[in-house]
């Protein structure tokens, strides 16, 4: 109600107060001193203050009858007139009244849906007076865990359970805060001892996140089962049971939940492009096209669906979708990339290429892209002069973009001209000194061309200017390790590279080659296992080691695998390898 309809409003509460309920229905309240209750009717033409000061206490002045109809007035002109200045400055009164917990509640929430930076202390004072409320208590927590103070939510949640052992919605709340402060195993001891007559599918769906936190996903999902078939429409349950299903490959399974969160039209845009990727992953393109076609005919949805199509391989739908983007009026430029790079790639149709590349807009903001993407197809197809050409003229008319540099570096660099492709990188540096990625190329050219130290210098300066360059942190963590110097180092690097990008093949190879150094063999094992593991194509240089590491463990069957593995790939140092295998 806005505050034009206020005075209306008011004069039906009046008329109101002689039946007036709402701050006395709550049950027994906290004590207050008792006294004569003043008719009804003075009390309520007591007038409303027009100016915005905090109330003096008005116990001494007021009965408790009266008392409460001024409280219900002050909160009720804050609230018609949204007004978070009059609501602050009732809330001693409330208190003083002892407002019911569901008046605090309601004047909370919206204090919430504000965003404001009172709703905390207006919550304190609302549990001051109701420190048993669990609908308080469960708001206050959700508060302060939202605005960073999790470790004060936490404990006011224990302190009411500590009163209220019983209470298996104050221990819901409470596992539900520690897995959102990632306390994972507090969360699911907690939810485990909950009686199997008590638990319900929200305690089986709680214990699947604290589950999935600890890395047992296998675990988690007879709980969403569960969850789920007790609860037919439970969403949330059924969207995180697709998830695990999709990420340990049981993908039909997880398109039969997508699509019973279909029928829910529970976030259909978003479950619609699962359906799409994970029908593209089973190989039925066909499939994944119905889906798209029923789809929103929003432009991100459609560019993203392409990309899936044409990662998959299924290069002439994907082409085919972003031809129909691209007929429309409100085309976006990237389209024009994309469909550039797709015929190029797919059919190695240079001219046609070439021709999408010319309907890129040149006043779009990214317009350099095209000009790049233009030398790299001229490049890739042999024509390096051309490509030079083209993109030291997009530099004319792009002085500002630092890729055009990156990208002449590298094409020097492609043809191992690496006194060009060092001048040129140490130049974009000179005047691009804060680019990430212009400090990493030069240091790898640095080291491409032999100058290791000068390398391990630049990469350094990187991870002192940018801690959370993962590939800088991989390549000093690597050099100290191959270097057989300062390891303890080396691992702490390595370890945050591997944190900062998990699953990299490359990265968990140079950890295990620390590892190594170190003499922590069983640790450089399991770490080299999971490398080959992920990457069934790793390089000559990773399979060495894990020849290595395994021979160190006296694992002889390993250690010859690997070795035989490394000499398949007919590298340079072969007949030193073939010594070491004939050692074992």
């Amino acid at each position: 109600m806005k505050p034009s309809r206020l005075k209306h409003a008011l004069t039906l509460l009046l008329a109101a107060a002689l039946t007036l309920t709402i701050f006395a229905c709550e049950g027994p309240a906290p004590s207050k001193a008792s006294g004569q209750t003043e008719p009804p009717q003075q009390a309520a033409v007591r007038p409303v203050p027009s100016q915005k000061t905090a109330p003096a206490p008005v116990s001494d002045r007021l009965t408790p009858g009266a008392l409460t109809t001024y409280a219900y007035l002050l909160f009720t002109q804050a609230m018609l007139s949204e007004d978070e200045e009059a609501l602050l400055l009732a809330a001693p009164v409330m208190k003083e009244a002892a407002a019911p917990a569901r008046v605090w509640m309601e004047a909370a929430i919206w204090l919430m849906g504000r965003r404001s930076s009172s709703t905390i202390p207006f919550l304190e004072q609302a549990q001051e007076l109701w420190p048993d409320d669990l609908s308080l208590t469960m708001l206050h927590a959700e508060a302060l865990m939202d605005t960073g103070m999790a470790d004060k939510s936490i404990a006011i949640t224990r302190a009411y359970l500590g009163r209220h052992p019983d209470s298996i919605d104050a221990k819901l709340e409470l596992a539900l805060l520690l897995v959102k402060h990632r306390d994972f195993s507090e969360a699911e001891a907690i939810l485990n001892a909950i009686p199997q007559k008590n638990r319900t599918p929200l305690v089986n769906y709680y214990q699947s996140r604290a589950l999935v936190g600890m890395e047992r996903p296998a675990e988690a999902i007879p709980y969403l089962q569960k969850a789920i078939k007790e609860m037919p429409d439970f969403s949330e349950a059924m969207a995180e049971l697709a998830f695990l299903y999709e990420k340990n490959g049981s993908l039909k399974e997880a398109v039969a939940v997508y699509e019973r969160l279909l029928k829910q039209n529970f976030s259909p845009n978003e479950v619609r492009m699962r359906l799409i990727n994970l029908s593209l992953s089973l190989g039925q393109p066909e499939k994944a096209l119905r889906y798209l076609k029923d789809g929103p005919d929003d432009l991100d949805f459609q560019l993203t669906a392409a990309n899936l199509f044409g990662d998959s391989r299924h290069y002439l739908q994907a082409e085919n979708i972003l031809k129909k983007v691209a007929e429309r009026r409100d085309a976006p430029p990237e389209v024009f990339l994309m469909l550039a790079d797709l015929v190029y790639e797919h059919r190695h149709d240079l001219d046609m290429a070439l021709t999408w590349l010319k309907r890129m807009p040149k006043h779009a903001p990214k317009a350099f892209r095209a000009d790049i993407l233009h030398a790299q197809i001229l490049a890739e197809a042999g024509k390096d002069e051309e490509a030079f050409s083209v993109i030291r003229q997009a530099q004319l008319a792009h002085p500002d973009a630092p890729e055009l540099h990156e990208f002449e570096a590298r094409l020097f660099a492609r043809q191992k001209r690496w006194t060009e492709a060092l001048k040129t990188v140490t130049a974009a540096v000179a005047k691009w000194p804060d680019s990430e990625s212009l400090l990493f190329l030069q240091g790898s050219i640095q080291d491409e061309s032999g100058d290791k130290k000068a390398a391990l210098a630049t990469m350094e300066k990187l991870i002192a200017d940018h801690p959370g360059n993962y590939q800088a942190l991989n390549y000093v963590g690597y050099t100290l390790a191959e270097e057989n110097r300062d390891i303890n180092r080396s691992i702490e690097l390595l370890e945050k590279a591997n944190s900062l990008a998990p699953g990299r093949a490359y990265i968990i190879d140079s950890l295990a080659w620390a590892y190594y150094r170190a003499g922590r063999n069983d640790e450089a094992l399991r770490a080299i296992r999971r490398a080959v593991a992920i990457d069934k194509n790793s390089d000559a240089a990773i399979w060495e080691h894990y020849g290595d590491i395994a021979a160190k463990a006296g694992i002889k069957d390993e250690a010859k695998k690997a070795y035989r593995k490394v000499l398949d790939l007919k590298p340079a140092n072969a007949d030193d390898v073939r010594k070491r295998m004939s050692r074992l």
